[in-house]
């Protein structure tokens, strides 16, 4: 029993990585196999389609890397807009690790394979949908305590969460696009870009790049 849950638990981060790396219609099951050293009869043994690999892996992505670190960041013992800016260092973080590691600027999985597949994968298109639900929450609830405190201008949350979203997509998009790391640069400086700051609000630079401020 061990080995077969340890045969599942590699084709997931296998699936993952190779999502990630390259594009749904590029990796092939028999890719995802070998990269998981793990025959293709296991596969077809716990997933039914290439489809369903790639729903459970998107699923084990979400719970393993990216909830954890949205649960970490935004934490509410943070002042609203620094918990943005603390989950958008951490997103440039890892997306320069992995250049480092691969040599690829590699983008957010769930938006990048969301932009390749559209709604022709209905049931992967329904989990990126519940994903991307979980990520604006998020955001929206952050910059709603930013203007309970006051901190910006009056706004619509979910409006402004959506604007900031896209901004930080944009970013990680053409970062990929150019293969070129420097280009996430701009990330951390969103919430004093996108979202407007009140005039009399307090600014705290943050130690980790001396260049960007953010209200408290």
């Amino acid at each position: 029993m061990g080995r077969t849950s340890n045969a599942r638990q590699l084709l997931l981060n296998a699936a993952c990585d190779l999502l990630w790396e390259k594009s749904y219609h590029s990796v092939t099951v028999d890719e995802v196999c070998a990269r998981a050293g793990v025959r293709k009869g296991s596969l077809y043994h716990f997933f039914e389609s290439k489809s369903a690999v790639a729903v459970a892996a998107l699923e084990h992505f979400w719970q393993t890397v990216a909830q954890p670190a949205y649960e970490e960041y935004f934490s509410e013992s943070f002042p609203p807009l620094m918990r943005i800016t603390r989950f958008l260092e951490w997103l440039e973080h890892s997306q320069r690790e992995k250049y480092r590691t691969i040599g690829k600027v590699l983008g957010w999985p769930f938006f990048t394979l969301g932009c390749e597949l559209g709604i022709c994968e209905p049931v992967i298109a329904s989990t990126l949908c519940k994903v991307e639900s979980a990520e604006l929450r998020y955001f929206e609830l952050a910059i709603g305590d930013a203007i309970a405190q006051e901190v910006i201008e009056p706004c619509v949350a979910r409006a402004e969460a959506l604007s900031l979203r896209a901004a930080m997509q944009g970013i990680l998009a053409r970062a990929r696009i150019l293969g070129e790391p420097d280009e996430l640069s701009p990330l951390t400086s969103l919430p004093i870009t996108v979202l407007r700051l009140k005039p009399a609000g307090k600014v705290l630079a943050l130690p980790q790049d001396e260049g960007c401020c953010i209200a408290i």
